[in-house]
């Protein structure tokens, strides 16, 4: 199917739409200390829908451990920012009619800071732990699109991670791109590589 046709893109948050300046891994503390190890603690962190003062009682952290990790999270999400492009190319996109979403592994405090930088709601956001899975489990790319009312060749996903954001949705049906900020790109990813999210518009050919 030709770009041209696509009529909706699905954006992962950081890395793609937004970064954080001040990065703190508040989480670190808490991965240290989960009795099942760091993988399920990720796990849990990215796919559930609970306060960060309910991991750090599951972690067994005490009140001078959680104000730290709560003060570290408060300053990652103040210094959360979108890159200089992204609000342009969301508003050209919407502009010409295409459905927008966000879907993105995010931990339950980061949801509603980053949708207040974007410069409009999304059509749909299937953030992980609203959704209860994260990429690249399958049903987290399937809630997105059957939420805006898409068939997977309808859509283009977008964003930093190559496996993440291009090759698991491309093995779903979906488009994709890959976001490689650095410029390091493989020739194996055939063209499907923007440095930019300028590259969206010039992949769809529109401005």
């Amino acid at each position: 199917m030709e770009p041209r046709h696509i009529k909706g893109v699905l954006f992962d948050a950081f890395g793609t739409l937004c970064r954080i300046e001040s990065p703190r891994l508040p989480y670190r503390l808490i991965m240290k200390r989960w009795e099942k190890g760091a993988a399920d603690c990720y796990q849990a962190i990215m796919t559930r829908d609970v306060s960060l003062a309910e991991f750090a009682g599951e972690a067994g952290l005490s009140q001078v451990e959680t104000a730290l990790l709560e003060a570290n999270v408060a300053e990652e999400m103040g210094s959360m920012c979108l890159f200089p492009e992204a609000p342009r190319t969301l508003q050209t996109l919407r502009g010409h009619g295409l459905k927008i979403a966000v879907v993105s592994n995010l931990a339950k405090p980061y949801g509603a800071p980053f949708l207040k930088l974007l410069p409009f709601e999304p059509d749909v956001r299937a953030f992980s732990y609203e959704v209860g899975a994260r990429k690249p489990d399958a049903s987290i790319y399937w809630y997105a699109w059957e939420e805006l009312g898409c068939a997977p060749e309808e859509l283009l996903m977008v964003g930093d991670s190559l496996q993440n954001d291009c090759q698991a949705p491309r093995a779903l049906g979906l488009h994709a791109l890959w976001l490689d900020r650095k410029a390091g790109s493989l020739e194996s990813e055939n063209g499907h590589v923007i440095h930019s999210l300028q590259g969206v518009l010039g992949y769809l050919r529109i401005g």
